[in-house]
């Protein structure tokens, strides 16, 4: 059994280096048709013009901000997301939920309230009414 998996395994590395090798030969007539001050040229250029990336920071390239609104336009519309409550600072306020607005009058409450005093029902908590 390990015998015919060592087998296998040379077998794979023979033809996956020939396959190497032929992509090796196929690139190089390329590769060799420009001069070394070539090379170095075209990097120049690449870092002048920033086509060139150095890093993983800057990938994918994005391209560059340009802003179509003055200053004092940005400011407004600052203004009123603070002040229609757009605005968040912090996770506090994540996510923002509406504004609770009760369809019963404070008399209604509190009849309601009364009305529980006389006739507890501590079931009724946990059935949802």
């Amino acid at each position: 059994m390990n015998t015919r998996h060592l087998l296998i395994a040379l077998a794979l590395a023979a033809t996956s280096g020939a396959v190497l090798a032929q992509n090796v030969s196929a690139q190089a007539p390329d590769a060799q048709g420009k001069t070394r001050a070539q090379v170095i040229e075209e990097l120049k250029q690449a870092r002048a013009d920033g086509s060139l990336s150095v890093s993983d920071y800057d990938y994918p390239r994005q391209p560059v901000f340009v802003s179509t609104k003055t200053r004092a336009q940005v400011v407004e519309e600052l203004k009123a997301a603070q002040a229609q409550g757009l605005l968040t600072v912090s996770d506090a306020d994540y996510p923002k939920l509406p504004v609770f607005v009760s369809a019963k009058t404070r008399a209604q409450v509190q009849a309601e309230l009364v009305e529980y005093q006389k006739h507890p029902d501590p079931q009724g908590l946990y059935r949802g009414y």
